[in-house]
């Protein structure tokens, strides 16, 4: 596992290992934005970069807090289409999410202050981003447990005991 600070989390992760998934991305996070990101020389939204990915076989699943920003909304309904992008793409809303993993293909993963924002994992300029940190995983065993606790909470493990089900948009289980 090695840290990764501020832009090396766009660096290292982002434009290393997220535009490269080749079966899933599971990514949890409190806030969901507009993030823009350079793929193959060309700046694009997130929502864009899950068009083409979902597009060669990716699947997404994204766990979040708040409701995601109107300008990540406006963008996914544009390119969804025909349910093109939903197909490949499942959202969980759990208003207690507040850890930030991102996690693709079982055998790399980020995991720490991040969140699915342009100043979190995106191509933000260094005076414009966040302090964030991350650890980064670059092999199954180290992606593992993240994995597993991703599963559990997809999966509804806390939410027959949760307090706060009533105030919940849509419990997993």
């Amino acid at each position: 596992m090695k840290t990764v600070l501020d832009r090396e989390i766009y660096d290292r992760f982002t434009q290393t290992h997220l535009v490269a998934a080749k079966g899933f991305v599971w990514i949890s996070t409190a806030n969901i934005k507009g993030t823009g990101l350079l793929y193959r020389g060309r700046f694009m939204s997130f929502v864009d970069l899950m068009a083409i990915l979902v597009n060669q076989g990716v699947s997404f699943r994204i766990i979040h807090a708040e409701l995601p920003s109107k300008p990540f909304r406006e963008r996914y309904e544009q390119l969804d289409g025909k349910g093109r992008l939903s197909a490949g793409v499942e959202f969980l809303h759990c208003i207690r999410m507040h850890a930030k993993m991102f996690i693709v293909d079982g055998c790399a993963a980020l995991v720490g202050s991040p969140n699915l924002t342009g100043a979190g994992i995106g191509a933000k300029g260094p005076n414009k981003r966040n302090f964030e940190i991350g650890f980064l995983c670059e092999n199954e065993q180290e992606c593992r447990p993240f994995a597993e606790y991703f599963d559990y909470v997809w999966l509804g493990g806390h939410c027959p005991a949760c307090e706060l089900r009533k105030l919940c948009p849509s419990p997993a289980a």
